[in-house]
């Protein structure tokens, strides 16, 4: 429908505000955080869900909005206050750290091994 005022302007398009919603739960998304993927825009919480890698310590998705710094190693990653000592768990972040099978430790709690 003809679009008269108070659009949302996406990829060069004009929408109706009520018209711009996420392609996964059709929240309106005129004024809010989004992502697209695919060209098709999603709200913060359904990329999340869908689309964003998984912190390999509290599971949740590690989208990169609000400051979202995060350490990838091999195939898996951590938010940053998540990359922690799994004996011990004092933060690993900029320090050296020694895989073992599933966890990932610091050099003290690795030595005891």
């Amino acid at each position: 429908q003809t679009l008269t005022k108070g659009g949302v302007t996406y990829r060069d398009e004009p929408w109706h505000k009520e018209c711009f919603v996420c392609t996964g739960c059709k929240t309106p998304l005129a004024g809010q955080q989004f992502t697209s993927q695919d060209e098709n825009p999603y709200c913060i919480k359904c990329f999340g869900n869908l689309y964003a890698k998984k912190c390999s310590a509290c599971t949740k998705p590690i989208t990169g909005f609000g400051g979202g710094k995060y350490v990838s190693f091999e195939d898996r990653h951590w938010h940053h206050n998540c990359f922690n000592c799994a004996r011990c768990n004092t933060s690993l972040v900029g320090k050296g750290f020694i895989p073992d099978n599933d966890e990932i430790l610091c050099r003290d709690c690795s030595s005891d091994l």
